[in-house]
């Protein structure tokens, strides 16, 4: 499934926080790590634009051999390469032309006016890949506690990446949230090969919009309360039905249907049952239907409790 894994650094810990990630699905489908720094020099003015460029280059290579010197000492087959130019273009094209099948990162979780201004790297790559991006929302760490952690390239100081301790497989729990769109499906299949790897327990979850939070408080509520049950055994039979005819090897799947905004009551139940990875489909929104309808998977990937792998809709 995952063969090639596409792995960007930025040179900072929250970028790094995605390795234990990459290191655990490496190992357990024998894939490539493919590292990759992004360099792009501002020179002061009067100062030579072609060597500030090369300096770039090269603390880039530096940063990545000393990485790939820790993921080398767990037997993973790991390659390097730097390119320059800005950074979600490069990612993508080095994507293509790598030819790789999944792509990781970490998202800084930036929020606000600060995220609309700077933009996110990991989200624009997350609405244009051509394969399945898995992200992490990653938080600060605490600060460096020895000169090696503050300083050396390589060294990073996120606390779940500890080179010189074995990576186990730590996913139990599978999320896939569900639309009943094809691509959704697509992402239920995937969810259901990564379940089958790791050994993991699978939940599919659909969720529908509750119509006593969307409609007028003046209309009675015993109709509407009784649509909305009606509304979840129809979604429960579907779901159900999806399932089967999808997932039918898999020993340890179940479903759920909840109401609400889809994204809250994704968090909500990965939060309430302890889920180790979401795995789900988006759309691909830009421009203007991004901003009036935003992306439930940017918006679970900004504040879920654990990683997110997104499949992108067929073009």
């Amino acid at each position: 499934m995952f063969s090639r894994i596409l792995v960007p650094l930025d040179g900072s810990p929250l970028a790094e926080a995605i390795l234990p990630e990459v290191m655990e699905l490496a190992a357990l489908h024998g894939a490539e790590v493919m590292l990759l720094r992004v360099a792009l020099a501002h020179a002061f003015p009067g100062a030579s634009q072609t060597d500030a460029q090369v300096r770039a280059v090269e603390e880039a290579e530096g940063y990545l051999a000393g990485v790939q010197q820790h993921l080398d000492a767990r037997g993973l087959l790991v390659n390097c390469a730097v390119r320059y130019g800005h950074a979600t273009g490069e990612i993508l094209d080095h994507a293509q032309a790598r030819g790789a099948t999944l792509i990781a990162m970490s998202t800084h979780g930036r929020s606000g006016i600060r995220r609309l201004v700077l933009g996110s790297v990991a989200e624009a790559v997350l609405r244009a890949a051509p394969v399945p991006v898995l992200l992490l929302h990653a938080r600060e760490a605490a600060p460096a506690s020895t000169p090696a952690e503050a300083g050396v390239p390589g060294a990073v100081g996120v606390a779940r990446w500890h080179p010189g301790e074995p990576s186990a497989p730590s996913v139990g729990h599978i999320l896939c949230p569900v639309d009943f769109s094809p691509n959704s499906d697509r992402a239920m299949e995937y969810a259901g090969a990564l379940a089958q790897r790791f050994g993991a327990d699978l939940t599919v979850l659909h969720v529908i919009y509750d119509l006593l939070d969307i409609t007028c408080s003046h209309i009675p509520h015993p109709p509407l309360e009784q649509l909305r049950e009606e509304m979840m055994r129809q979604a429960e039979q579907t779901l159900r039905h999806r399932v089967r005819r999808r997932l039918d090897s898999l020993p340890r799947v179940k479903t759920a249907v909840a109401a609400g905004p889809p994204f809250r009551q994704i968090i909500r139940y990965a939060r309430e049952h302890g889920v180790d990875l979401i795995v789900m489909g988006t759309q691909g929104l830009s421009g203007l239907d991004r901003l009036i309808m935003g992306s439930t998977a940017e918006r679970v990937v900004r504040t879920a409790p654990c990683p997110v792998v997104s499949i992108r809709a067929a073009a």
